[in-house]
């Protein structure tokens, strides 16, 4: 190499370190089945209208990713007793070949660094948060969840499992996901609020209000009323009407 060689390659740009998109949050036994292992994945950005520019968490099967896991039935550690698994035949939106399997196949490449809670002040301070994109928060350790919200400036969250006594610490955090107005009235009286997804000629029950984003527009980021109970709270549970390609299926 000559000396002008040398020059034309000092003068190069370094290339822009890759910047991390995600992070892992939790790899170990899932609360839901503990003969899976499942991971907990959180992402930095989020291209989603409804939701506007959240964190998202991702709670797949560590070992199959999240196609195969559905398909074969083996979503159960991930999703529960959810009624509206695909698995089952059911309604629900998220279309798992997109951002849930792509995000598993980022994760099995290494691309994720894990964050371990005692560093969790760094990355998500005042951060805003979205605890399951796909899966249920019951799956994960509370103590992630919880040390989550504490930083977070706000969260949407939404169990299928607050029927359960492990799942009752949810509560100050989470939505009850109920599917219909029986569920609701079970949900309220165990002290939580809840969010429904309904047919299109249902009508409100007491204590309701439609989604905001679907009445107004607005955003998840922007208006967080799906953040769990806080003690003496007066405000509605929230009411969707079925969506997705899937809601035939409702």
């Amino acid at each position: 190499m000559n000396l002008q060689e040398a020059i034309k390659l000092q003068a190069k740009p370094a290339k822009a370190k890759s910047k991390v998109n995600g992070f892992v949050l939790y790899e170990g036994p899932s609360s839901l089945d503990p003969s899976q292992n499942i991971v907990a994945i959180i992402t930095n950005n989020s291209a989603n209208p409804k939701t506007g520019n959240m964190s998202q968490l991702w709670i797949l099967n560590k070992d199959i990713n999240p196609l195969t896991a559905s398909k074969e039935k083996k979503d159960n550690a991930v999703c529960g007793g959810c009624k509206l698994r695909q698995s089952l035949g059911g309604a629900c939106y998220v279309t798992i070949f997109q951002a849930p399997n792509n995000i598993w196949k980022t994760y099995k490449k290494g691309k994720y660094p894990k964050v371990e809670l005692k560093d969790y002040n760094k990355y998500f301070l005042n951060v805003k948060i979205r605890f399951g994109a796909y899966g249920d928060p019951a799956a994960i350790p509370l103590s992630v969840l919880t040390t989550l919200k504490a930083l977070a400036a706000n969260n949407t969250s939404y169990t299928h499992q607050w029927k359960e006594k492990s799942s009752q610490g949810l509560k100050l955090l989470s939505m009850a996901s109920v599917d219909n107005a029986k569920e609701a009235k079970q949900a309220v009286k165990l002290g939580w609020r809840y969010f429904r997804v309904s047919k299109a000629d249902e009508t409100l029950l007491k204590g309701e209000i439609i989604c905001p984003n679907v009445t107004t527009g607005i955003s998840c980021i922007d208006c967080g009323l799906c953040n769990g109970s806080k003690e003496n709270d007066k405000r509605k549970s929230v009411v969707i009407p079925v969506h997705g390609v899937r809601a035939s299926k409702f």
